[in-house]
């Protein structure tokens, strides 16, 4: 199994990148099924759609040795049926993470290199932000300030959450050139709801990941 990385964050939180190579027939071998899961499952039909899902699952059994069967809890978070886990899970062209924790909120989210998020970006993009790329690359800084969104909406509880208007990302200005990981923060502010969460990042020539745990 190809995992790219692994890393452990604090009170046992897990994460893990994994490339996806192998066929969906080598994929689903290695998978422990329930009757709940296969029934998911039939009803995914695009093959790279099919693949993804069972790398992600296969990934979090890989991890934490149960199985990858996701219920949502009252609040709908994603844990494990298994046990008491919050999973969120992300996907991108080739590639598929996972991040598991005994604590909430997590949130994960992985983007594959193109200029489509620049393209999209006065969608999601406020001014704060945009005034942070200045002397880094366009397409690089759209894309964390994508991921960290979507991984804030993955932690966070709040349906229409609307990434220009109420969510904030800061720690781009001065970010090292070539492949470099660090810290962002994010800060949500709506009519009766307020947080910040602290955002890990990594850029890789392959892909964007940002998560929060």
């Amino acid at each position: 199994m190809p995992v790219i990385f692994r890393k452990e964050g604090t009170d046992g939180a897990l994460l893990a990148v994994w490339k996806i190579t192998e066929p969906e027939e080598e994929l689903i071998s290695r998978l422990r099924l329930t009757d709940s899961m296969e029934r998911r499952l039939s009803m995914i039909t695009h093959p790279v759609r099919r693949r993804e899902w069972i790398a992600s699952r296969l990934l979090i059994q890989e991890l934490n040795g149960a199985t990858a069967e996701i219920v949502h809890a009252e609040d709908g978070r994603p844990t494990l049926a298994s046990m008491d886990l919050h999973v969120s899970i992300t996907h991108t062209r080739g590639y598929a993470g996972v991040l598991l924790s005994p604590k909430g909120p997590i949130g994960i989210d992985i983007e594959y290199p193109s200029e489509r998020l620049v393209k999209l970006s006065d969608r999601f993009v406020n001014d704060f932000e945009a005034a942070q790329m200045n002397g880094i690359n366009k397409q690089t800084g759209c894309a964390l300030i994508w991921c960290s969104k979507e991984a804030v909406f993955k932690a966070l509880d709040q349906p229409g959450l609307l990434f220009k208007e109420e969510v904030e990302v800061e720690g781009l200005s001065g970010m090292p050139e070539g492949m470099p990981e660090g810290m962002l923060k994010a800060r949500v502010k709506r009519d009766n709801f307020e947080t910040k969460l602290d955002l890990n990042y990594i850029v890789s020539p392959d892909y964007y990941l940002v998560w929060s745990w």
